[in-house]
């Protein structure tokens, strides 16, 4: 036998774990079993009695966290069982499954919440990190703690467990109601008809991404406090139309929001932006700041709406089919309506953290990669081959641009290189947009006209159900004359209408433009390339179905091939969402770091 040493810091572990790694070529599972019989004689017995000896015994790949003996004798113990033989072959089999992975999961892959594998039994593992004087282990299901890990055979791992792990029996909808701690919850759940589907086995459960199913509920207390001192209280302020079981009644459509499909424990709440729930095209968003998990923290048309954290002591239940969460505070759907987003593309929280950001340090100019080491440097921020878009691409921050006769939104913008036939440039680049509400806006790609720029598509949400392309081509090499009008009279307010209806409009405000105080816009009429370079082109428009902040994707599929540097490139600047039937011309924006809005006269 071979013997090395990984070494693994697990997630919250207070110190370094190291663990042995035994490999053999010619030892399987029940091989393994057999060889240390002081060790795993009984589970080496219950094996045999499930009928999974064969194949365990034969090529694959598997994980099994085995008890000891000492653990399966305090097991049987527990269950009023003196021998193995007194099991059936049921709970037998039933036993095995529930410590069995169908792949090798090694202590590499274990986080801070569920194994990457479901168990043969049908119900997700847990993993975590313990510290029992000084010494850091893993802690299987808050149960078991691995006395021996990773033990390499021919077909699979074997982790070697204290206590033998006991599978939930309870029903998401059991476990809710037996709880104690939910009984606003439990008397809604079975007014709106939630109850029923919360209360049928996993295996019996025909429509595979609904077996299992994640509850995030509000105690009895949380309730309280948010002024419902009763359930009648809680049901007269969320039930509208007297029937909970109407889809549209509001009532049922709370105890939707709080329910999602599938098996969500706090890493995957953690490593996403949003859970789509049952509540048709509503989705919860997710944060994690602090060590708090928080549902809807949202920034929404410029204030932020402060979200509720997540209970994590009541968190991450395993039910027999799904997990339950509890949230500290009352959390509900929000009633939005359609409001312009003015979606500036240099606010990201990436960017605004480094000092050159909009001249923060007195700069001038300066720039900041978006890509490092072949990965995206912002989270909002992607494109289809990050390893091999070597060709820079880049925030830009400059006051003086072509003489000042060039201007574009608080003075940057990201330079983009696009191309088709060049591996290291992208085809497509794609941004996360602010929280966008349900509703129809039409969509408008700001940018400096570059003639060194491609002609691109314009799509949101490509690749989901929701996918949607945008009719209208945007070519940044041009500049507002390619509407028609020309310099002599484009930035007069009479020329808005006849621009808007070849497609284009003026986004920064001249000299011809106040804004509220008396102030005047920057860009200058008179100056060549000064008022038609920075231009508006609307890409069409497009249905937001679900609240929620969306990708979307410019694809070059024409013009010049940017290079990202000096006058190449494309020269993005802003992307304004605008509700289809509110005034597409205003307001408008100023160049500079004081940010001058001008609304409409």
């Amino acid at each position: 036998m071979v013997i090395g040493v990984i070494a693994f810091i697990f997630v919250n572990a207070c110190k370094r774990e190291s663990y042995t790694l035994a490999t053999t070529d010619d030892v399987n599972i029940t091989g393994y079993l057999d060889k240390y019989p002081d060790k795993f004689s009984m589970m080496r017995q219950i094996v045999e009695r499930s009928g999974t000896a064969g194949y365990l015994g034969a090529y694959g790949r598997y994980t099994l966290f085995t008890p000891t003996n000492d653990a399966v004798t305090a097991w049987l113990k527990g269950i009023g069982k003196a021998n193995v033989s007194d099991l059936t072959v049921e709970q037998s089999k039933d036993m095995v499954k529930f410590h069995l992975l169908p792949d090798t999961v090694a202590t590499n892959r274990f986080t801070d919440g569920k194994l990457p594998q479901i168990t043969l039994y049908g119900q997700y593992l847990q993993t975590g990190a313990i510290n029992d004087g000084g010494v850091s282990s893993y802690i299987v299901n808050k149960q078991a703690k691995i006395s021996q890990s990773n033990v390499r055979l021919g077909n699979g791992i074997v982790h070697v467990i204290d206590h033998v792990l006991i599978p939930a029996t309870l029903t998401t909808a059991q476990t809710i109601e037996a709880s104690g701690r939910y009984k606003y919850f439990t008397q809604a759940l079975k007014e709106t008809g939630f109850y029923d589907s919360l209360n049928v086995a996993s295996s019996a459960v025909k429509d595979t991404t609904r077996r299992l199913q994640t509850a995030i509920i509000e105690s009895d207390s949380a309730l309280v406090k948010a002024g419902y001192s009763s359930y009648e209280a809680f049901k007269a302020k969320f039930s509208k139309t007297g029937d909970p079981k109407n889809h549209n009644d509001s009532l049922w459509l709370y105890i939707a929001y709080h329910l999602s499909a599938g098996a969500t424990y706090t890493p995957d709440i953690i490593s996403s932006t949003t859970i789509n729930t049952l509540a048709p095209k509503e989705v919860v968003t997710t944060k994690y700041i602090n060590q708090k998990i928080l549902l809807n923290d949202d920034e929404f048309n410029g204030v932020l709406e402060p979200g509720v954290e997540v209970n994590r002591t009541f968190s991450n239940i395993t039910t027999a089919n799904g997990v339950l969460h509890e949230t500290k505070n009352l959390y509900a759907i929000k009633v939005r309506y359609p409001t312009a987003v003015f979606f500036d593309v240099c606010d990201q929280p990436e960017l605004k953290a480094n000092p050159i950001w909009r001249g923060r340090n007195g700069a001038t100019s300066g720039t900041i990669p978006l890509f490092a080491n072949g990965a995206s440097t912002l989270a909002g921020l992607r494109v289809n081959n990050p390893a091999k878009a070597t060709l820079p691409q880049y925030y830009d921050y400059a006051v003086s641009v072509f003489g000042q006769t060039r201007r574009v939104a608080y003075d940057d913008k990201l330079v983009l290189s696009l191309g088709l036939t060049n591996a290291n440039r992208a085809i497509w680049v794609e941004l996360k947009t602010p929280m966008l509400v349900k509703g129809k806006y039409k969509v408008w790609v700001c940018y400096s006209y570059n003639g060194s720029s491609p002609l691109c598509q314009v799509g949101m949400d490509i690749g989901t159900p929701d996918a949607q392309i945008l009719p209208n081509l945007v070519d940044f090499r041009q500049s507002l004359t390619s509407s028609g009008m020309t310099d002599a009279g484009a930035a007069l307010p009479s020329s808005d209408p006849l621009m808007l209806a070849q497609g284009f409009k003026r986004y920064l405000a001249t000299t011809n433009d106040k804004d509220k105080n008396g102030n005047l816009g920057l860009i200058q009429p008179a100056v060549k390339n000064n008022w038609g370079s920075a231009v508006a082109r609307l890409a069409g428009t497009v249905n937001i179905t679900t609240t929620d902040r969306h990708w979307i994707r410019l694809t070059m599929v024409g013009g010049t091939e940017a290079s990202g540097t000096g006058s190449g490139g494309t020269w993005l600047d802003m992307i304004q969402f605008i509700p289809e039937n509110d005034d597409q011309n205003y307001p408008r924006f100023s160049p500079g770091k004081d940010g001058l809005i001008f609304q409409k006269p």
